[in-house]
């Protein structure tokens, strides 16, 4: 059931959230590129990675390798996830957004798009939940081998939280949820179904026959968050070459340890 709203209200809201995605959106495409590698735009997920490996990062553009199991398996939970809500074209994600509600309203993929320093960040937000233009809450779903919830989780979320704040809805007291599965939880009826409890932040943590996982909550930080975003579009401005990982764990696994000159694990393949 809906609060008493003012739909005259709310459809300004809504119109001026359009046209600063819609002038985001257009910027890039009629703009000249200033990034690396010629690129319009920058998405989120590519940011937040950075925050992982920069120079895995720049391989997967230099060097790219066709996705992995566990990538396909990833993209197939969140599918599955996401098939949960009902499509719905920008326009109507946010006319449904900016209505005033008892109870925060989810949006699934939800599109974002803003500027920030001349350049135009996108994204998709795995759950975006709102009431009245103000985000209640966004939630980032992974599905890894490690039941973690690492740095580029925190920035992935972060910077959807900035992103929506920067198209104009209230952020002030938004939070984020990092829902972490078992890659295996892709195949899972609960899941498609809506019924695991993580989805709906009502268990922290969940273990039954097809996996497992972990779920928390964090308040959004947006200067924070705002820095992180600076530092990573340093790379892709030119101002500074890619960072490698400090991880010995990270490089081992990574798919460009043999033609990464900074990789820790390279000396170990040699070796071998």
């Amino acid at each position: 059931m809906d609060a008493i709203s003012d739909p005259e209200t709310e459809g300004v809201l809504a119109r001026q959230i359009l046209e600063r995605y819609r002038e985001a959106i257009r910027a890039s495409r009629e703009n000249e590129p200033v990034l690396r590698y010629g690129r319009r735009t920058l998405a989120v997920s590519t940011l937040a990675q950075q925050f992982y490996c920069e120079k895995a990062v720049q391989f997967s553009i230099e060097r790219p390798f066709a996705p992995t199991a566990e990538m396909q398996s990833g993209t197939a939970g969140h599918e599955a996830v996401a098939a949960l809500g009902i499509p719905m074209t920008p326009e109507e994600a946010v006319a449904a957004a900016v209505v005033e509600r008892v109870r925060p309203l989810c949006v699934y993929e939800f599109r974002i798009g803003w500027r920030h320093s001349g350049v135009t960040i996108t994204g998709f937000v795995d759950e975006a939940w709102f009431s009245g233009g103000s985000v209640a809450l966004v939630a980032e779903r992974k599905f890894s081998g490690s039941l973690g919830i690492y740095m580029p989780y925190h920035v992935q979320a972060g910077l959807y939280c900035l992103g929506l704040g920067e198209m104009g809805f209230g952020t002030d007291s938004t939070r984020y949820r990092v829902s972490v599965f078992k890659r295996e939880c892709h195949r899972c009826e609960r899941l498609a179904a809506g019924d695991c409890l993580l989805l709906s932040g009502e268990a922290g943590q969940q273990d039954c026959p097809q996996g497992a996982g972990i779920s928390q909550v964090f308040p959004f930080e947006r200067e924070q968050t705002a820095r992180k975003l600076d530092l990573a579009m340093e790379f892709w401005t030119g101002e500074r070459e890619a960072e490698p990982t400090t991880s010995p764990g990270r490089c081992r696994s990574c798919r460009y340890r043999r033609v990464c000159d900074s990789s820790t694990a390279r000396s170990n393949d040699v070796a071998l």
